[in-house]
């Protein structure tokens, strides 16, 4: 197991897939057992309406393709997508991931996040966020990272700036947010910029 300077540890000795593990959460591989949570909190509108990769409704077989396809992934020893769950009950609350859309088809790693409605509020969506981050500059060696979000997503862009993002301008994107939005802000850190 390995600390890293920002307190998160990651083991893939003896677990299947990377684990990052922040005070609360833990990063984690999706699990068929957490089939049940995925598409109750990913079906819920006030969440999808905000992922526009994510279909909607959110039915058992859409939930069955994406832990199958993250299973896959963390199979690789270097996955991109997590579970984002609870470290006190190690129950799925969202998931993160930096294979996320990049919005204009750039080949840059993309940060893409969601969290269930019932734990909105308390901080986590940073909490994950930051450890995603980290581990893609300094573990995975990304020399960036983007994000984009739907224009009218203050909370998310509120997250990508605390996690040290900078919004550097906008993105004509190849297909609307579920909201149709067809400009988006667009976010980036580097390696240069990064301070755990």
């Amino acid at each position: 197991m390995e600390r890293s300077s920002t307190g998160q540890t990651s083991a893939s000795a003896g677990v299947p897939g990377v684990v990052i593990e922040t005070g609360r959460l833990r990063m984690r591989l999706l699990r068929d057992g957490d089939l049940g949570d995925l598409v109750s909190l990913i079906n819920n509108w006030e969440v999808a309406r905000w992922v526009s990769s994510v279909p909607h409704p959110y039915t058992e077989f859409d939930g069955r393709e994406w832990v199958t396809r993250v299973q896959q992934d963390h199979a690789t020893g270097r996955p991109r997508s997590f579970a984002i769950a609870s470290k006190e009950t190690d129950r799925l609350i969202g998931g993160v991931g930096l294979d996320g859309s990049t919005g204009d088809d750039s080949e840059e790693p993309a940060l893409g996040y969601w969290l269930g409605e019932p734990h909105w509020g308390n901080g986590y969506a940073r909490e994950a966020v930051a450890a995603v981050i980290d581990y893609g500059l300094r573990t995975l060696g990304m020399p960036t990272i983007r994000a984009y979000t739907d224009p009218s997503n203050l909370a998310s862009q509120k997250v990508l700036l605390r996690c040290g993002l900078k919004k550097i301008g906008e993105i004509d994107l190849v297909k609307p947010t579920r909201l149709g939005a067809r400009r988006a802000p667009l976010f980036r850190i580097s390696q240069r910029e990064f301070s755990p």
